[in-house]
């Protein structure tokens, strides 16, 4: 009877154990799967240049860095920045944003990923178009509202992908 006893525990033991690894794999799947439609919103933001659907996509303790600046931390201090470099591309229209994500990594209220990225630009005036290649690396994190938002951003330039 001990025995049958030892073998029905240990098969409980191992259901719940499964059970969990399969609730925690579903959970990672239903990140991923919102962290994907963060970065068509994400990518579709900055195709339309749109500054406030942007920024209502960051952290209020959010942090940027980008090449040749200073840290920009906190929500308020990247509205500031974000509102200054947006004020002198007036009359600029992006063309094309495209986004190709990578490595993306969920761990509960947390994700990680990196992405290449191309933009073409029109400028005012005739002026020619620009054709920029970057990368970036994001970490996310879902508020307690259960939204995916920017807690860090690093962005560069790099030359284009062969």
């Amino acid at each position: 009877m001990r025995k049958v006893a030892a073998v029905v525990g240990i098969a409980i033991v191992g259901a719940v154990a499964a059970c969990g690894m399969a609730m925690r794999s579903d959970a990672a799947a239903d990140g991923k799967t919102e962290v994907a439609a963060f970065n068509e919103k994400f990518r579709a933001a900055h195709e339309r240049m749109d500054t406030p659907g942007i920024l209502g996509m960051w952290a209020e303790t959010g942090v940027s860095l980008l090449p040749d600046t200073a840290p920009v931390v906190g929500k308020p201090a990247i509205v500031k920045f974000m509102n200054g470099a947006m004020a002198n591309l007036t009359g600029y229209k992006e063309l094309k944003v495209e986004m190709d994500f990578h490595d993306v990594r969920v761990c509960g209220e947390w994700a990680t990923e990196w992405a290449i990225e191309h933009q073409v630009i029109q400028p005012p005036d005739g002026k020619p178009v620009i054709d920029h290649w970057g990368k970036f690396a994001l970490i996310l994190h879902k508020d307690s509202d259960g939204v995916w938002r920017v807690q860090q951003e690093m962005w560069n330039s790099t030359p284009k992908p062969e």
